[in-house]
């Protein structure tokens, strides 16, 4: 079933009826049994899939726990990890190879997901999976003795689709408690009404504008492809952020509340701090599974030994969306630039220490500096090839005889009217100020004691929003397909 659609709704209000009714001792199996049934809703062949490597990370951190010789549970965690990243490999590969002989698969661009062999949320619950295994074989945690309690972990239907990627110790601690709560029922509702607000009424109006961008770049002037690149960005952050605020709303419905994934990353004032705050569930995993590792690996290297890390590190996050060359791309362009960042640290810092001027100067331009370096990457991303990414490139250079920068019909990119644009734009200058004040205990407490008509009334206010300006299941969320 799709992941935003009527019948979806209905399956979650029988299923949060039925956890209610349930017995405390009797939810987390009510969770487990709604999970398949919604991912065997997607694919049955997928579910097998999922059920598999549940069963692989089980058993390998059973054996891994055990006390035995340290050789032995060493080539039991590795091949077990090597078994789970090998499938996931396997299918990206083959989702790769089918878009090569263009047999349907490749990129989207968010517009649509594409007819992929790779499971529904694989790419989730196998790094959920081998982050379990690896914190088992390296002592953090016990293993999990009920196999029901794993495969909860890895099938949460909210979490499923695409992320975030909770920690096995926050989800299991509040699996073991699941309670009726109905300030966390309040909380998860409106979670999913802020979701489909920036997922219809901001990221769907601009997919439509960069859409067209990016289908004829030669068509638009340099101009108008330098702000659709821009905007792709705030409609991957609309589109994306939205996902997770629904996928966190619907866990807080059932008790379990995920963990956050993104924390204002167009205020930040660097790269390596934008990337600490935009997808933080998978870039915090990388950090403590392969980052981390490999920096430790590599110390002896010294400065070349950090930038390699990086650079491996950020081609993994690039990759991880799949197996193509703008991925790759993607990936490298943000590993050089934080690994310039890094290794240029201590120089910037002192230099800009004895120049309190230009500080000043810094800090007001360092985050505009940040958001359009990784719009530039997102250029990559969005490319359905390196060709098509190297002309929109080179149509952002203005040329003799190009497409005049201001047009008459400038509306015409994409169909969209300044008017519209500028509507969309107010609406994101509303997201952040909601995403500012989520952030602060305070505003949210003032909000939470207002009168209930004044409450009510911004609920109201945003339920019209959403039907009045957005395209309601016209475009898919963009991080569903990977």
């Amino acid at each position: 079933m799709p992941f935003v659609s009527l019948s979806t709704g209905l399956f979650v209000l029988a299923v949060l009826a039925v956890f209610q009714l349930s017995p405390p001792r009797l939810r987390a199996v009510v969770l487990l049994v709604a999970s398949y049934a919604f991912y065997l809703a997607w694919s049955p062949q997928g579910a097998i899939w999922l059920l598999a490597v549940s069963a692989v990370a089980y058993l390998a951190a059973l054996a891994v726990e055990r006390p035995r010789a340290g050789a032995r549970q060493a080539l039991v965690a590795l091949s077990a990890v090597a078994c789970l990243l090998t499938v996931l490999l396997g299918f990206k590969l083959a989702d790769a190879l089918r878009a090569h002989l263009g047999a349907g698969g490749g990129k989207t661009g968010g517009d649509g997901l594409v007819a992929a062999l790779l499971p529904l949320g694989m790419s989730y619950y196998v790094f959920k999976l081998v982050g379990y295994l690896l914190d088992v074989y390296w002592g953090r945690r016990p293993a999990v003795h009920s196999f029901a309690a794993l495969a909860l972990y890895a099938s949460f239907f909210p979490q499923i689709v695409a992320g975030p990627i909770e920690r096995p110790d926050d989800f299991f601690a509040q699996v073991e408690r699941l309670e009726l709560d109905p300030e966390g029922i309040a909380a998860g509702l409106r979670r999913i009404l802020f979701g489909f607000f920036k997922k219809f009424a901001i990221a769907d109006r601009l997919a439509v504008l960069v859409g067209a961008a990016h289908a004829d770049p030669a068509t638009h002037s340099a101009l108008e492809l330098f702000i659709a690149a821009d905007l792709f960005a705030l409609q991957m952050y609309a589109d994306f952020s939205g996902f997770t605020d629904i996928a966190i709303g619907l866990g807080q419905l059932f008790g379990v509340k995920g963990p956050e994934n993104f924390q204002l990353p167009f205020f930040a004032r660097s790269l390596p701090e934008f990337w600490r705050r935009w997808h933080m569930s998978l870039t915090s995993w990388l950090t403590d599974y392969l980052f981390t590792p490999l920096r430790m690996a590599l110390r002896d290297f010294g400065q070349a030994g950090l930038a390699l890390a990086i650079l491996v590190n950020m081609l993994a996050i690039g990759v991880w969306h799949g197996l193509s060359l703008t991925y790759a791309a993607f990936g490298l362009f943000n590993g050089l630039a934080l690994a310039a960042s890094a290794l240029t640290l201590s120089r910037r810092t002192a230099f800009y220490r004895t120049r309190p001027r230009l500080s000043k100067v810094r800090a007001v331009l360092a985050p505009v500096v940040t958001f359009h370096l990784f719009a530039a990457s997102l250029i990559l991303f969005r490319a359905n090839s390196m060709a098509s990414a190297l002309g929109y490139f080179a149509h952002l250079v203005p040329a003799r005889g190009a497409v005049p920068a201001f047009r008459h019909d400038w509306g015409q990119l994409g169909g969209l009217a300044p008017r519209s644009l500028l509507v969309i734009l107010l609406t994101a200058v509303v997201m952040e100020a909601i995403h500012w004040a989520r952030g602060e205990p305070r505003a949210v407490e003032r909000f939470l004691t207002l009168p209930r008509a004044l409450r009510w009334g911004a609920y109201y206010a945003a339920v019209i929003a959403t039907l009045a300006l957005g395209e309601v299941g016209a475009h898919a969320f963009i991080y569903a397909q990977f």
